[in-house]
């Protein structure tokens, strides 16, 4: 078993690589959700220097046990002048309703949390960290946003091992449910296999690097405004 998680782990790689290259060769820019259709602008308001940019975090125990490994994002659109603003904001934080993640269960309710309660129930003993925040194109908050009301909706369930389910558009992970924001009609759908807490956290950050505008420049000045210096999280890189 030790001997697949190295391979599986570069496959996780190689496949997120493939599906953020096939993503940037299709000109459709159509939602995930179904029935969504054409992905178009929802930023109301709009100001010259508004910006959007996205947080991915990786929650774990010591051992990295399933139960207690979680990975969520949030999107934001920001305005930093004349002062630090945060104009509007998608989380997508997906648990089962139960608060009880086993992966022997079958598909069940699922629950978006916004982003202050995802840091504030992280269990003693787990260690949070974080990528970004990185600055990322429109596209990709407004995905965000229908993500979100879709889940909020109950248009998919919870399942830990979605395997099958997925496909099916029955029910989705933690993982997924974020990862699925870059996802087009018709492309195959990206795996994180065993990865979870802050490696599967990491396969996703790594997924979305194709919507990033400079992912190796880091705002760390909306820490503050989204309350992450509250809370002792590692920063992470891609």
């Amino acid at each position: 078993m030790k001997a697949m998680i190295p391979a599986l782990a570069l496959a996780s790689l190689f496949l997120l690589r493939a599906g953020s290259e096939a993503r940037g060769q299709l000109p459709g820019q159509v939602s995930n959700v179904p029935g969504q259709g054409q992905v178009g602008n929802l930023s109301a308001d709009l100001q010259p220097q508004d910006k959007w940019y996205t947080v991915v975090f990786g929650v774990q125990d010591g051992r990295n046990r399933f139960h207690k490994a979680h990975s969520f994002a949030t999107f934001v659109r920001a305005r930093k002048a004349p002062k630090v603003q945060i104009v509007d904001q998608a989380t997508i934080s997906w648990l089962p309703a139960s608060g009880i993640v086993d992966l022997r269960r079958p598909p069940e309710k699922g629950t978006n949390h916004p982003l202050r309660k995802s840091l504030q129930d992280v269990h003693p003993g787990c260690a949070i960290a974080q990528w970004g925040p990185y600055e990322i194109r429109e596209e990709l908050f407004v995905r965000a946003k229908r993500q979100a009301k879709f889940l909020d909706s109950g248009g998919v369930l919870y399942k830990a091992v979605d395997f099958n389910t997925r496909p099916a558009g029955v029910a989705i992970n933690c993982e997924h449910a974020v990862i699925d924001i870059a996802r087009d009609r018709g492309q195959p759908f990206v795996r994180t296999f065993l990865a979870r807490g802050h490696w599967g956290s990491s396969l996703v950050a790594e997924h979305l690097r194709g919507f990033m505008i400079e992912p190796n420049v880091v705002h760390d000045w909306l820490n503050g405004p989204l309350e992450l210096d509250q809370h002792p999280i590692e920063k992470k890189g891609l």
